[in-house]
């Protein structure tokens, strides 16, 4: 009997993930999916699967060095967990401009507040007080104020004046922040991107946090540069599983939001034919990538080859 390639699913129990599981397991007897089991780490314990999904070390510190060990041990994981640990958004802003994609305006600033452990003399590099006018005048007015590691919409600000843009900043104590032209969109897409490859634009409300299903709004042209754009940003990114949104602005797609290696996938938010297009080409992918020897991340296996 062929050997069974045990596929571990890293994640809250919900539909999406059941969902996965379900399909993985019905295409294909010779590989098994399940939730993985995480028990007490030693040094090179061998991991029992040859891929992992993972949507939960960004919640639960312990499953990073549980999949930092996984991958020395050869488990191909989506995402790379060396990769969002590292990543923010102003680095992420920085490379699509580079890669000239349209993207917002964009300051970042440093930290409001400090741990009561850094004194005045370890702040002397900072540049102080900020030049609030020269920032306004480039940014402009409203604007958004968010986090530049953050995810899920939290701690995400309109400011449409000074006077708010400094009551907010001032209470955004320890973080750093981004201060960022605001893009005045008349269509809006979520836009799925799977295996670097596989892309799905979805109209969506931001604001209501739902996809919109009367209607796309997507011109051919309009659509090819936005799924060109998204498997640019994630092929420069890493990135196997992600999201990357984009505020169409008099016919430009300007991406805003694409540091989003654990998406949400929920079948009341997508409809049901986005849910499962999600779940097809997912599997597909996981099932690419296992039957691609070149993809095992192990480093000591690239260190040997040398």
């Amino acid at each position: 009997m062929p050997e069974i390639i045990k596929i571990g699913i890293l994640a809250p129990i919900d539909f999406f993930s059941q969902e996965l599981i379900k399909t993985i397991n019905y295409k294909n007897d010779n590989f098994k999916a399940e939730f993985c089991k995480v028990d007490a780490l030693r040094l090179n314990l061998e991991n029992p699967y040859k891929l992992i999904l993972d949507r939960n070390s960004h919640y639960i510190e312990y499953y990073q060095a549980y999949l930092k060990n996984a991958y020395l041990q050869g488990t191909c994981i989506i995402n790379n967990p060396f990769l969002f640990l590292s990543d923010d958004k102003f680095y992420n802003y920085t490379l699509a401009s580079k890669l000239k994609i349209a993207v917002p305006k964009t300051i970042c600033l440093p930290s409001k507040a400090y741990h009561l452990e850094i004194k005045e003399k370890d702040l002397h590099n900072l540049v102080y007080p900020l030049n609030w006018e020269k920032i306004v005048d480039y940014i402009g007015f409203p604007a958004i104020l968010k986090p530049y590691d953050g995810y899920g919409w939290l701690n995400v600000y309109k400011v449409n004046n000074f006077e708010e843009l400094m009551q907010t900043y001032n209470q955004s104590g320890e973080q750093v922040m981004l201060l960022q032209e605001y893009i005045n969109f008349q269509n809006y897409f979520r836009t799925f991107v799977i295996g670097k490859k596989y892309v799905l634009p979805i109209k969506y409300d931001p604001y209501e946090r739902r996809c919109i299903f009367s209607g796309q709004n997507l011109s051919a042209g309009l659509e090819e540069k936005i799924i060109k754009e998204a498997q640019l940003i994630n092929r420069a990114l890493g990135y196997d599983f992600n999201v990357v949104e984009f505020a169409v602005r008099d016919g430009v797609p300007y991406a805003i939001d694409f540091m989003n290696p654990v998406p949400e996938v929920k079948i009341e938010n997508l409809s049901q034919e986005y849910f499962y297009w999600v779940i097809e080409h997912l599997t597909k992918i996981i099932f690419e990538y296992l039957k691609d020897e070149n993809l095992n991340y192990s480093k000591l296996k690239i260190l040997a080859k040398n």
